[in-house]
C-alpha cells in the first residue's frame, strides 16, 4: 500500500510537470502579434512596413505585424508608449518617451522645398510673403520644416502657412493656389516627382545642414544627387544642397527581446528581398553610435547586432590560457604533494606496525612474566601514538585500521604468552613424585 505522505509530493511533481509540458507547447505554438505605427498610407515607412510585415510573415509565421497608418512621427512614438503599438517608424530628430527603443535604421530622409516658378523664391528665406503646404501636424515632418523656419530666422506670421494632407498640397499646388510645399522624403519620392515633372515645380537649395547639426545632432548635410527625379534634362540639374535625417524603427521596451531579435534578423538576413520588394529596404542598416538620437538599443535588436562579437572568454583567451595554463601546473604540483604525502601517511603506519610486529616477536621469546608487563606498556604507548598520529592527520584512517588490528594481535600473542608462562612456572613449582 502506497504511503500517503509520500503520494503528495508525487501528485504535485507530476501535476508541474504537466504544467510545463502545457506552457511550452503553448508557447512553442503562440502567434504574437505586433501593431506597428507606420505614417500615412502614402509615406515610404508606411509602405516599407508593410513590405516587412510581408516578409517577417513568410520567413517566421508566428510573428505578424499589422500596419497602422497614422498621422507622422509624434503619433507614433505616442502611441508606442501608451503599447497602443509595439513597433513604429519614426524621424531621428523627433524626441522619444521612456519606453520607446531603437531597432535600426530604415533609410534616409531629406529635406525638401519645392517651390512653383512664377513664386521667385529661390531660397529658404524666400518664403517670407508667400503661401506654403506643410505637412500634417503630429508627424515629424511638421516640426522639421520649424526647425529649417528657426534656422533661418522666419517667423510664423511672415508667410502663409497651413497643414495639410499630401493629396490637397499636391491639388493646390497643381492649380497654382499655394507657391511652396514642404516634405521631408527620401530623394526620388514619387508625389513629389509628379510636382518638380508635370506642375512646373522646382527644388530649392538647402544650403546649411552642416549648420543646423549644431543644435541638431541628427541633422546630416547632404545632396539629392542630380537627376534623382528627372534624367534628362536632370531635376535637380546639380548635387542639390540639403539636409538628411534616419528613418529609425523603434519598439517598445516591453516587447520580449526573442520577438525582436527574430524580426531584426529577418530584416538583415533577407534585406535583398525586402529590396526586391521596395529599394529602399536596402538602405536598412545598425544604429549608428554618431546617429544623434541618443535612443538606446532594444535588448533583441542588440542581441542580434552582437552576435558575431567574442564573448569575455574569447575577447580574453590568451589571459584565460595562462591562467589555465598555472592553474594545471598549481594542480599537477597539489596533486604530486598529495600523492607523497599520502605515501609519507602510508609509511608511517608501515613503521607503527612493524614496530608491533617486533614487539610480537619478543612476546614470543620471552621467558620472564615481568618482561611481558613491560611489554603491555609499550604496546599501550605504540596505540597512545599512533591514536595522536591520526588526530594530526599523520597516518591515514586505513593505516590505523590495519595498525589496530596488527595491536589486538600483539596483545592477544602477550596474553598467550602470559598463561603459557605462568602454566609453565606452576609446572616447575609442582614436587616431583
Amino acid at each position: 500500500m502506497t504511503n500517503p505522505i509520500l503520494l503528495i509530493p508525487l501528485l504535485l511533481s507530476f501535476g508541474l510537470i504537466v504544467f510545463l509540458g502545457v506552457h511550452i507547447v503553448i508557447d512553442i505554438n503562440q502567434v504574437h502579434y505586433l501593431n506597428i505605427a507606420a505614417g500615412s498610407k502614402q509615406s515610404e515607412s508606411y509602405i516599407l512596413s508593410q513590405v516587412m510585415a510581408q516578409v517577417v510573415a513568410k520567413h517566421e509565421p508566428k510573428i505578424q505585424l499589422r500596419v497602422i497608418e497614422t498621422k507622422g512621427s509624434e503619433e507614433n512614438i505616442q502611441l508606442l508608449e501608451e503599447n497602443k503599438v509595439q513597433l513604429a517608424t519614426a524621424q531621428a530628430d523627433i524626441p522619444t518617451l521612456p519606453s520607446a527603443r531603437l531597432i535600426c535604421n530604415l533609410f534616409s530622409d531629406a529635406f525638401q522645398l519645392i517651390v512653383t516658378e512664377k513664386s521667385g523664391i529661390q531660397e529658404v528665406a524666400g518664403v517670407k510673403g508667400k503661401r506654403i503646404a506643410l505637412p500634417p501636424q503630429g508627424g515629424g515632418q511638421y516640426n522639421s520644416f520649424w526647425e529649417l523656419a528657426k534656422h533661418y530666422r522666419l517667423v510664423g506670421n511672415e508667410f502663409t502657412h497651413t497643414a495639410m494632407s499630401e493629396e490637397q498640397a499636391d491639388l493646390l499646388f497643381r492649380n497654382q493656389q499655394i507657391d511652396a510645399v514642404f516634405r521631408v522624403r527620401p530623394p526620388g519620392n514619387k508625389s513629389i516627382q509628379q510636382l518638380v515633372q508635370n506642375s512646373n515645380g522646382r527644388l530649392v537649395a538647402i544650403d546649411q545642414g552642416a549648420a543646423m547639426k549644431i543644435t541638431q545632432p541628427a541633422f546630416e548635410p547632404a545632396f539629392i544627387p542630380k537627376g534623382a527625379y528627372q534624367g534628362n534634362p536632370p531635376i535637380p540639374a546639380i548635387n542639390l544642397p540639403t539636409v538628411t535625417l534616419q528613418r529609425t524603427l523603434l519598439a517598445s521596451k516591453f516587447v520580449d527581446a526573442g520577438i525582436v531579435r527574430q524580426i531584426t534578423a529577418i530584416l538583415y538576413d533577407y534585406r535583398q528581398e525586402l529590396a526586391n520588394l521596395m529599394p529602399l529596404a536596402a538602405n536598412i542598416s545598425p544604429p549608428s553610435t554618431v546617429s544623434g538620437t541618443g535612443l538606446p538599443l532594444h535588448l533583441g535588436a542588440a542581441a542580434y547586432y552582437d552576435r558575431e562579437k567574442p564573448n569575455f572568454i574569447q575577447e580574453n583567451a590568451d589571459y584565460f590560457g595562462l591562467i589555465l595554463t598555472f592553474v594545471l601546473l598549481l594542480g599537477s604540483w597539489l596533486w604530486q604533494l598529495k600523492v607523497r604525502f599520502e605515501k609519507l601517511q602510508k609509511n608511517r603506519g608501515d613503521d607503527f606496525n612493524q614496530d608491533i610486529v617486533k614487539l610480537i616477536r619478543t612476546i614470543e621469546s620471552c621467558q620472564d612474566i615481568n618482561k611481558l608487563e613491560k611489554i603491555r606498556i609499550e604496546l599501550l604507548d605504540e596505540f597512545e601514538k599512533v591514536v595522536e598520529a591520526l588526530d594530526k592527520d599523520r597516518i591515514t584512517p586505513e593505516s590505523f585500521q590495519s595498525f589496530t588490528f596488527t595491536w589486538e594481535a600483539g596483545m592477544s600473542a602477550l596474553r598467550d604468552r602470559k598463561l603459557w608462562l605462568a602454566r609453565e612456572t606452576l609446572a616447575r613449582q609442582q614436587p616431583k613424585p
